[in-house]
């Protein structure tokens, strides 16, 4: 089974899950559905997360910098900052 960002960073970190429970004040048995996958943490959970490691709260939730998408022959790619969208070249030509 493949680990998750939280079990593969509490691995890495030599944590318990009950240090980590405590951090983000939730049962041992709640912070293991977090960490599994199971439930998402919620937006201050993964902030206290994300202290705690030194990383940006955004790769514990899952959030993208950037969203691709296609409609027609237009690519578009939103990123946070920047917009870039572009028309598909056709290949067979």
């Amino acid at each position: 089974m493949t680990k998750t960002l939280l079990e593969n960073l509490r691995i890495e970190n030599k944590y318990e899950k009950d240090q980590l429970a405590a951090v983000i004040d939730v049962s041992i048995s709640e912070y293991a559905l977090i960490e599994s996958g199971v439930v998402k943490p919620t937006f201050d959970q993964a902030g206290k997360l994300g202290a705690y490691y030194g990383i940006d709260p955004k790769h514990i939730l899952g959030v993208s910098d950037s969203t691709n998408y296609n409609i027609g022959t237009y690519s578009r790619t939103i990123y946070s900052v920047n917009y870039y969208e572009s028309e598909e070249k056709d290949s067979e030509k």
